[in-house]
């Protein structure tokens, strides 16, 4: 029995071998290296089935086999956050732009003026002075503001996003100019050398005034991987469309006084002399509105928690500037009368002071609506620090921002330009503390 037993297993084991080499032989008859070497692996495995069989753990092969498959799917799908969202702000710089108020040369000096109810004199003559004639107002170079910024990466692999932001800085000013005062002192020429007073006219103007500028914007982004520099970490390019808008506006309460006192020596019947009074409120504005496409990048490196970015922008586009006044004056008028002084007419009192609305504008308050249409471009950008709190989750920043913006209307180069609006420019730059949240 066992014998037989012996010759059965021995018959088997000899006609596996001889299959075994029968798959080998047959191999080595394919002329293509790369199809006899897959047929002599297939020829080995079939060998011992048995022994791999044997030789297989179940629980370790199934984790075996399991492993290689999880980092790559981890590979192909980071699972890194999809959004993020910035806020920051701080101080605030602002190129100052000093408005003129009031402007007012010396009036010239008139006469002599003949008097055909004066004969046997020359005629009149007038001498004025004037001064502080620049009441100048004082623009605001220091503000506040800040900026918000969110994204969404398209996809896992973070190389498409679409990101959006908006800043908003504000500066004040008050201020208190020196009076404006007008001196006229009115003669008759008697002889080509002899003069005679006859009254002063006094025109006392001041301003008391604010300014606040507004500067504020955003813009919308589609951000995708680009190059790679160095050993920068990251290196994306922006293009996206901006809109940004400075908004000027110059307040200030206006009182003039004008009086007229005549020389007591003349021996005028009193009551002579009179005061005529203008207040109000005025307010000269400008906004300038822009709008236009822009392109940018932005470069980060990280050193662990630590990492250092930079983003700069560039937009070009129009610039929709519109300038307006308003105002609310009242003014008090006292009427006159007209007598002779050995035939000259003067002008004295006529009764009490009578109010009513209007009376004259000075300065910017004496200009017109109008707008324009000009070129722009706006630059923008910023550095920043930042260290993680908790990793991929939670940062702290410290950042330079700066902003850019040509062809505007300003406040303080209208005076010279009272049927256009004159161009000039404005920069903004700040330091702001900030939080960024990814999730």
């Amino acid at each position: 029995m066992n014998m037989r037993i012996l010759v059965t297993v021995s018959a088997c084991a000899v006609a596996f071998a001889s299959s075994a080499n029968a798959s080998f032989v047959a191999c080595q008859s394919i002329a293509d290296p790369m199809k006899r070497l897959a047929c002599y692996d297939k020829a080995a495995n079939a060998t011992a089935p048995l022994a791999k069989t044997a030789a297989a753990n179940p629980v370790e092969g199934a984790a075996s086999n399991a492993m290689p498959a999880k980092p790559l799917v981890k590979a192909l799908s980071p699972s890194g956050p999809r959004y993020w969202v910035e806020v920051e702000g701080g101080p605030y710089g602002l190129s100052k732009n000093l408005p003129i108020l009031a402007a007012t040369a010396p009036p010239a000096s008139t006469g002599p003026t003949f008097v055909p109810t004066s004969p046997g004199f020359i005629g009149l003559v007038s001498i004025s002075t004037v001064a502080n004639p620049l009441a100048t107002g004082d623009s605001p170079g220091l503000a506040g503001g800040g900026s918000f910024r969110m994204g969404y990466w398209l996809d896992p692999q973070q190389t498409r996003a679409i990101e959006g932001s908006a800043f908003y800085v504000r500066g004040d000013s008050i201020f208190s100019p020196l009076t404006t005062t007008v001196r006229t002192t009115t003669f008759i020429n008697t002889t080509p050398d002899v003069f005679v007073g006859l009254f002063n006219d006094t025109t006392a103007t001041a301003l008391n005034g604010a300014m606040t500028d507004q500067f504020y914007g955003a813009d919308v982004n589609y951000r995708m991987k680009g190059p790679q520099f160095a050993n920068l970490s990251n290196f994306d390019v922006l293009f996206g469309i901006r809109y940004a808008a400075l908004d000027e506006k110059l307040s200030a309460s206006v009182n003039s006084v004008f009086s007229r006192n005549f020389r007591p020596e003349l021996g005028i019947p009193f009551p002579t002399d009179f005061t005529n009074t203008v207040s109000g409120f005025d307010t000269f504005r400008i906004r300038n509105d822009f709008i236009g496409p822009q392109v940018g990048f932005n470069a980060e490196q990280h050193w662990g928690p630590y990492w250092v970015t930079s983003e700069n922008k560039l937009a070009v586009g129009a610039m929709i500037e519109r300038a307006s006044v308003s105002d609310s004056t009242i003014a008090s008028t006292t009427p006159t009368n007209t007598i002779f002084l050995a035939g000259i007419p003067l002008q004295v009192t006529g009764g009490s002071p009578v109010a009513g609305p209007g009376g004259p504008q000075f300065g910017l308050f004496a200009q017109f609506d109008r707008s324009k249409i000009a070129f722009a471009a706006v630059p923008s950008g910023n550095i920043k620090v930042g260290y993680d709190i908790v990793p991929d989750m939670l940062s702290v920043t410290l950042a330079y921002n700066y902003i850019y913006m040509s062809s505007v209307g300003r406040v303080g180069d209208q005076i010279a330009s009272p049927n256009d609006i004159r161009q000039s420019s404005i920069f903004a730059q700040g330091m702001t503390f900030g939080v960024k949240a990814r999730f």
